[in-house]
């Protein structure tokens, strides 16, 4: 069986890699490697989206230094803050790993009277990445990311095409949190060879480039970003598979020749969101690409640069995308509503709009065919939108500060007027991003 390329794995991947680990590296000929005289045999194993790193040392911190009684392993590295990055290969060098984030969870100390022993230790490891050499750039000028759904919902590429021939989208001159970046949205295929048959695939990928080398956590923040504006006009839960940093360039073009500069790195993160089963279908979304084709450039750019839009947006997905009490649900809804309208006043005297009830009714009011669209939500069930949404916040005001107790309600009964007060609010939400509203968010003037 063909073995992956480092670059095709997924953080959805399981995997197991007997591997050497080094504390350093060492330069020999011009390139940098772990000292095999000090490495260190362990096995690196991933399981339902945590990897683990087994270890045969308890490694010691460098230049500790102390006389008398150590106390409770003080000596011994707990995490990246005493032990810096770590180096790790598969036995075969195939793939390499740079490891930035991890953490102590066990060590042991066998004692034998037979034979000698080593310390060993086990490691959680958060953040690393998997690469074809460990002279990699010391910043991130490219990242590819790898988003669910966005094939289907652009809808621009079919595997019997020539992907790479195939003109992508480009966007250019976007900004965020001040960084100026372009971004392009193509799409590469796999074929698979068997007996009797032949199977090509296609994925879309987006693409985002840097003038200036950015920091990882730029980099996610960014990813997130983007990851939340498709999940809203798209309307599905979407992951982040795969971050594939900066470029392989090895081949120089002008030259013809070959030199071993591949910077690539496949970056494996902990994640808070990564749905583990994803289906991918073509279906019909209510905002496809297709529909709003010759504004994306501008929706695009409007939403980078609204950061109250992607804090409402932030709000509402981590509603949505997590197991989280219906209470706990509308004390994050109701008070993300009031936030990004926070700057409403009213049109006669200019004065703050202070009272709840006021700014849901203006947010809502944002969607064309509102009543309308609250009937619609769940079948037979009709709906005084108004008294929704005062039903919302006086159960806000009781869970939070135990006022109106003679309007509480259960968890069951809160349930359905929960589902219909989300639905509505994913569609105005994507109703703000869609249309043009000023930098400052659409609840900006009443």
């Amino acid at each position: 069986m063909e073995k992956k390329k480092f670059t095709e794995y997924d953080m959805r991947d399981d995997f197991t890699f007997p591997v050497y680990v080094g504390y350093g590296l060492i330069e020999q000929g011009g390139i940098e490697d772990i000292d095999p005289s000090q490495q260190i045999p362990g096995e690196l194993t991933r399981r339902n989206g945590e990897t683990y790193l087994e270890l045969a040392d308890n490694p010691r911190k460098k230049d500790f230094r102390k006389t008398g009684i150590i106390y409770n392993d003080e000596d011994r590295v707990s995490s990246e803050e005493d032990g810096y990055t770590w180096f790790a290969r598969t036995w075969d060098g195939r793939i390499l790993f740079v490891i930035h984030k991890y953490f102590k969870i066990a060590s042991h100390s066998p004692s034998a009277f037979n034979h000698f022993s080593n310390e060993t230790s086990k490691w959680l490891i958060n953040d690393y990445s998997m690469s074809s050499q460990y002279m990699l750039a010391s910043g991130v000028y490219q990242a590819r990311l790898y988003l669910d759904h966005i094939y289907s919902w652009f809808a621009l590429f079919k595997p019997e095409q020539e992907l790479e021939t195939t003109p992508p989208l480009i966007f250019s001159n976007l900004q965020f949190e001040g960084k100026t970046f372009s971004l392009m949205v193509g799409a590469e295929g796999k074929e698979k060879h068997k007996l009797h048959s032949f199977e090509r695939t296609a994925h879309t990928f987006i693409k985002i480039s840097f003038e200036e080398t950015q920091t990882r956590d730029f980099i996610y923040r960014l990813a997130v970003a983007i990851r939340n504006f498709f999940q809203i006009l798209i309307g599905k839960a979407i992951g982040i598979s795969r971050i594939i940093l900066n470029r392989n360039k090895s081949f120089n073009p002008k030259t013809k020749i070959m030199n071993p500069e591949d910077e690539r790195e496949n970056w494996f993160l902990d994640q808070s969101f990564l749905p583990q089963t994803i289906v991918e279908k073509i279906d019909q979304s209510d905002y496809p690409y297709r529909r709003i084709s010759e504004k994306f450039d501008s929706i695009l750019k409007k939403y980078l640069a609204d950061v109250k839009l992607q804090n409402l947006v932030s709000t509402y997905l981590t509603v949505d995308q997590f197991q989280i009490p219906v209470n706990t649900q509308i004390i994050t809804l109701v008070s993300g509503i009031e936030s990004y309208c926070i700057d409403l006043k009213y049109p006669s005297n200019g004065k703050p709009i202070k009272r709840a009830i006021e700014k849901l009714q203006y947010f809502f009011g944002l969607l064309d065919n509102l009543d309308e669209s609250a009937q619609h939500v769940i079948e037979g069930r009709k709906v005084d939108v108004q008294l929704l949404l005062q039903g919302m916040i006086d159960s806000r005001d009781y869970i939070v500060h135990g006022e109106k107790t003679e309007k509480a309600r259960s968890e069951t009964e809160l349930i359905p007027d929960l589902i219909i007060f989300k639905n509505l609010m994913r569609k105005v939400i994507a109703k703000i991003i869609l249309t043009t509203v000023d930098k400052n968010g659409s609840c900006s003037a009443y």
